[in-house]
């Protein structure tokens, strides 16, 4: 005999059978605005007066995965520890060891990896400026003066070019990465 309880349980049964045919995808958005979401983002995060707090872990060294499993590319923890070769920081996985950050925060982003930078104050009309290493790649160097990023060209092997000459006393920073 089929009552009420059983016809609900198969109903609902087969809303999840059905529901698991097919692929689901969804954005999540966390903050002020839940209903502006980056098209680009899986996870977008807003707020005006909060952090982000990554999982804070005791890492071994940066050739083990412990306390995890493996290693996973673009895994990012805060490190606890300081054994071995390790110190606390922030600490990303390129799939074969941990990295520990450098890190750099501007008002035109957060960078983290392996890098270099130059910090000068710039001379009245001076455009040219040393890097911090060979150029091998424009897409890895960024100009800022007073803080804010500006366009600039190569110049040779070890130099760059803004677009536009400085100000005496421009605070000058050039960050590249390796």
């Amino acid at each position: 005999m089929i009552n009420m309880h059983n016809i609900k349980a198969l109903t609902v049964l087969l809303i999840i059978i059905v529901g698991c045919k097919y692929p689901l995808s969804a954005q999540i958005k966390i903050g002020e605005n839940p209903k502006s979401i980056n098209a680009d983002a899986v996870l977008d995060v807003e707020s005006s007066n909060k952090g982000i707090l990554l999982p804070r872990i005791a890492l071994s060294s940066t050739t083990s995965a412990s306390p995890l499993k493996n290693f996973t590319s673009g895994m990012v923890v805060y490190n606890t520890s300081s054994s071995n070769d390790l110190t606390p920081g922030l600490y990303y996985s390129d799939g074969t060891k941990w990295i520990k950050g450098n890190t750099t925060i501007s008002n035109t982003g957060f960078l983290i990896g392996a890098q270099s930078y130059l910090e000068t104050v710039a001379t009245s009309n001076q455009s040219i400026f040393k890097t911090p290493a060979t150029i091998t790649d424009v897409n890895k160097i960024f100009l800022y003066r007073n803080g804010i990023m500006i366009s600039f060209s190569i110049n040779n092997s070890t130099s760059i070019k803004s677009e536009l000459p400085c100000n005496q006393g421009d605070q000058i920073r050039i960050i590249q990465l390796l």
